[in-house]
């Protein structure tokens, strides 16, 4: 199933189902997002918002916009991110921030961000990587579950394990693209779509992917900013679950694929498949 223009909600209905609470003067689509079609909105009040939609793509990946909300209300209650317009049945309305995306994060930054989100007050929903993974391969079809993928697939199934870390905030896609330098010189996160109570070391390697940063190199930033003493202890963590977040890639970019037919997303599955291929014959 290829979902057209990524869920193409109409504008004019969104505009529609704001009223009376916003009156929606322009729309547009903005690009870039992967798990949905969100819109830039300009109300007759100057006032910018983004519309992040409850969507068939939304839903294929375990998404839930009252989860993303109730992150949202948390994390901009510590500084983090924006507050929060207003929740609706049909989406999520966020308040536009201005400022600029940026190009990249070193590990001092991102094991910087890394620790303020992890000491966020917890969340109510959970993540357990394995779980997701269960979640993301029963949404596939028939086609794409190839014997290779079904092979990596039930290899990390029946290879589970939890590490001995206390469950904290993550937010599961910390990367540059998601960080904006307000006018101001603020830093904001966005996107918290992924956030969840979970294994704080999963998304220490969730960051690392993301932004293209030594995984040892930011395990070493991130427990001198925490103050934590055992760090031989998270880096083992963290190699663990290396495998372990390249085959949630795998099964994200095959789901992808599904859902938008780019070419890109079916380069990642394949590289991710062959890696992991490796990885369990040997």
């Amino acid at each position: 199933m290829i979902l057209s223009q990524f869920d193409d909600i109409d504008m004019a209905a969104v505009a529609e189902r704001l009223r009376p609470d916003f009156i929606i003067t322009h729309a547009e689509y903005l690009s870039g997002g992967l798990s949905n079609r969100c819109m830039k909105l300009t109300a007759d009040t100057g006032e910018q918002f983004v519309w992040r939609p409850q969507a068939a793509s939304t839903a294929a990946f375990g998404l839930s916009r009252r989860d993303e909300y109730n992150t949202l209300c948390i994390a901009s209650g510590a500084g983090l991110a924006g507050a929060p317009a207003k929740l609706y049945p049909e989406g999520l309305l966020n308040h536009w921030l201005e400022g600029d995306v940026l190009e990249h994060v070193d590990a001092g930054l991102a094991a910087n961000l890394a620790a303020k989100v992890h000491a966020l007050p917890l969340l109510g929903n959970a993540f357990d990587p394995f779980d997701k993974g269960v979640g993301y391969f029963s949404q596939l079809s028939t086609h794409s579950k190839t014997a290779d993928l079904c092979a990596v697939h039930q290899y990390f199934q029946q290879h589970r394990f939890v590490t001995s870390l206390a469950m904290t905030t993550c937010h599961y896609d910390l990367g540059y693209y998601n960080l904006i330098r307000q006018p101001g010189g603020e830093l904001q996160i966005i996107d918290w779509e992924y956030a969840a109570l979970g294994d704080p070391s999963f998304d220490l390697v969730m960051t690392s992917l993301a932004n293209d940063i030594e995984l040892e190199t930011l395990v070493n930033h991130y427990c001198q900013n925490r103050r934590i003493e055992n760090v031989e202890q998270w880096q083992t963590y963290c190699q663990r679950w290396l495998p372990v977040a390249q085959y949630l890639g795998l099964l994200w970019f095959a789901l992808g694929f599904e859902l938008y037919g780019y070419d890109l997303y079916q380069e990642r599955r394949d590289l991710y498949l062959s890696q992991l291929m490796e990885y369990v014959e040997s």
